[in-house]
């Protein structure tokens, strides 16, 4: 996938609020491997650290986690914060 077309994908799924609009961006640009979902939802989020509590955690299983981070829209709070110059760690 070219840059461009990748910033266009974080641009439209940084407008989605909901999971069926996130399914639908995906959709829309034929992004069907889970791998690449997750890639994209963590760039959007400004890539996160994200611990699992076993190794034994399935693909999907990483997917629902990120859609679920991703819902919560704090990424959202640290991105204004980030461009503001103001610390996103207490």
């Amino acid at each position: 996938m070219s840059d461009d077309r990748d910033n266009i994908v974080i641009g439209a799924l940084k407008g989605c609020g909901s999971r069926d609009s996130i399914e639908e961006t995906f959709r829309l640009y034929q992004i069907k491997e889970i791998p690449e979902r997750i890639k994209k939802l963590n760039i959007c989020m400004g890539n996160p650290q994200t611990f699992f509590s076993s190794d034994k955690i399935t693909t999907d299983d990483k997917y629902e986690l990120t859609i679920q981070m991703f819902l919560t829209e704090s990424w959202k709070l640290a991105e204004i914060y980030d461009r503001m110059g103001l610390p996103t760690n207490g």
